[in-house]
């Protein structure tokens, strides 16, 4: 108010210059008046029009009246609630072009995963074949499974991965035993990208993936290097990952473990527990299922069956983690008899697997920056923090023009609070703070506890991101350790970041360096930090033209709303530029948009 006013002044005082006081001039008072254009069907609530239209006619009234008596003043204080006036209007048309946008493409719900087709199978432990393992962390391991019921049926023909698309009924199925492998499909995608650190990376990749009960052995093919699987995968079903947790303390009835492990089931989709409360009539929902359900995200892990089941002899659970075995598999072993067992679609690998055969091209960065972002914003928007985000705990595919898709898994660490939502009442230091302590918010691990002190976990995730980001442009993330050069998120400098490689472009940089602001005051939020780079991606006619108004902005909307209609109309498999199109309209807000718009203007400077 207090710049309006100045400027309102400054045009008074030179509007009163130019007109000399004996010349007796009767102005065109409409012509002052500010522009307002006819109020939208969707008008704000009546609170906020007996604002703008009070505001609207006092401005207007005190310009009559100091045009009818000059008094600098008044005409100062008319201008400037004149120009207060344009941009709350402004800001009225923006939002409501913004929300209608938004329920454009909020009428599309995305659907969630359909990889049992059949509701009656895949509720208990016995109706999996299970294989080698493909992961272990430090409270669970991860095998390869299928169905045997599935395998060579017509429900394997109907179930098709986004870029895949579905076969012609002349063609017949590709056995799984001739498909390629985890290392093979990475080097068939990417192997281009990274031409000079192929051989020595693509090793360290086959013998990470390898372990277990798989074997890769190297062949040639047309002068690339590739890996063939050689284990025991003859079978045709579709490839799911079955989780087995630890059960260390938890129990061994079923109430107990999913009191115990209920952040696990946070991504689950609706009916993913129907089997287990089926079996156990008088068993209690868990706290975190109790929640509203997260809606589905294409950069969100979905969880499509969850059970509790006795836990068995596993390929490769002697080598992987025999110690934690039951007794009556291991004598020496400290596990419980059951545990909980979660079902999802098996990806090809990790982020940090992924990044440790190739170097992305720096658009393909940029797109994986910007899915963590949205796969945060769309967690912040439903009351969750992840608190555990890192490269092993996000999982990539490819879609059909080779570009990486990331999603966002493990939920183990996560807040997801019905009562205090993304806030975390932190009386002692025995209050869990998450998962990973490098990759902690400072905000997080400076928090000192207190009768009523609350950890606020609204941007923790988002700096997290920020952090990856170092990662994904190809340097060493500057918070883990590395002898003696890293740095520790409760003390460091923002000017002690290491700088970004020159190929990366400044609108990047500054998206990169907001994130890591210390302050989280000043530190952008996932939607601010994604609408950015949503800008920087397919807005440069935008930001390059020298005046952006308001009329520009929503001009860019409309192509931008055209466009990813057509791509979602015309394109069966969904691409990863096309999800994350649709995302950001999906999720339109005026302020936030105009605020990285102004931000990304004002590093052009």
């Amino acid at each position: 108010m207090r710049n309006l006013l100045a400027r309102g002044w400054q045009l008074g005082r030179l509007a009163l210059r130019l007109f000399a006081p004996a010349v007796v001039v009767r102005p065109n008072v409409a012509a002052f008046r500010p522009l307002v254009k006819p109020p939208l069907r969707s008008a704000l609530p009546g609170r906020y029009r007996y604002f703008r239209l009070s505001v609207g006619g006092l401005a207007a009234e005190l310009q009559r009246q100091a045009f009818r008596r000059p008094r600098g003043g008044l005409l100062a204080f008319g201008l400037g609630l004149g120009l207060l006036q344009q941009q709350v209007e402004e800001a009225r048309t923006g939002t409501a072009a913004c929300e209608h946008i938004q329920m454009l493409f909020k009428r599309k719900k995305i659907k969630y995963e359909n990889l049992i087709p059949l509701p009656s199978i895949g509720h208990c432990l016995e109706d999996y074949k299970i294989e080698y393992t493909i992961g272990k962390g430090c409270n669970a391991a991860v095998h390869h499974a299928y169905i045997p019921e599935m395998a060579n049926s017509e429900l394997c023909s109907k179930i098709m991965t986004k870029e895949r698309p579905p076969e012609s009924k002349s063609e017949k199925p590709t056995p799984l035993s001739d498909s390629p492998s985890v290392v093979d499909e990475i080097i068939r995608n990417n192997l281009t990208i990274s031409q000079e650190r192929s051989s020595l990376s693509s090793m360290a990749l086959k013998k990470d993936l390898s372990k277990g009960d798989a074997h890769y052995t190297q062949s040639e093919s047309e002068g690339n290097t590739s890996y063939v699987h050689s284990g025991s995968m003859e079978y045709s079903g579709y490839p799911l990952a079955l989780k087995m947790l630890w059960n260390i303390s938890a129990g061994s009835s079923s109430d107990a473990i999913l009191r115990s492990m209920g952040k696990e089931l946070v991504p689950v989709i609706p009916n993913a527990l129907s089997g287990e409360f089926c079996k156990n009539k008088g068993l209690v929902k868990p706290y975190y299922c109790k929640r509203e359900e997260l809606k589905p995200h294409p950069n969100i892990i979905q969880i499509v069956r969850a059970f509790t089941a006795k836990v068995p002899l596993l390929p490769g659970a002697w080598v992987e983690y025999p110690d934690v075995l039951p007794t009556s598999l291991n004598p020496n072993g400290f596990g419980h008899n059951r545990t909980l067992f979660l079902v999802m679609k098996s990806y090809p690998c990790t982020l940090k697997q992924y990044l440790n055969v190739c170097t992305p091209w720096s658009d393909h960065a940029v797109l994986m920056i910007l899915q963590l972002l949205e796969g945060v914003d769309h967690l912040v928007q439903c009351g969750i923090a992840h608190r555990d985000l890192k490269a092993d705990n996000i999982l990539v595919e490819f879609d059909s023009v080779g570009c990486p898709r990331l999603v966002i898994t493990d939920f183990g660490c996560c807040l997801a609070n019905l009562d205090n939502g993304l806030k975390l009442p932190f009386t002692s230091m025995d209050v869990d703070r998450g998962g990973n302590a490098c990759l902690m918010a400072p905000e997080i691990c400076t928090a000192l506890p207190g009768p009523r002190v609350a950890i606020d976990y609204s941007k923790s995730d988002a700096w997290t991101v920020g952090t990856l980001a170092y990662e994904i442009l190809g340097l060493p993330n500057p918070f883990y350790q590395r002898g003696m050069d890293y740095l520790e998120s409760r003390n460091y400098e923002e000017n002690q970041l290491s700088p970004l490689p020159n190929s990366v472009h400044r609108n990047v940089k500054l998206v990169v360096k907001l994130l890591l602001c210390r302050d989280p005051k000043r530190r952008l939020s996932a939607r601010v930090a994604a609408d950015m780079l949503h800008l920087h991606l397919w807005g440069t006619e935008l930001l390059a033209s020298a005046d952006v108004s308001v009329e520009n902005l929503f001009d860019w909307l409309r192509c931008q709303t055209l466009l990813t209609f057509l791509q979602v109309t015309m394109n069966r498999e969904s691409s990863v530029q096309t999800e994350l199109q649709r995302n950001f309209l999906a999720n339109l807000n005026f302020e936030e948009l105009n605020l990285g718009l102004d931000l990304l203007l004002q590093g052009k400077i």
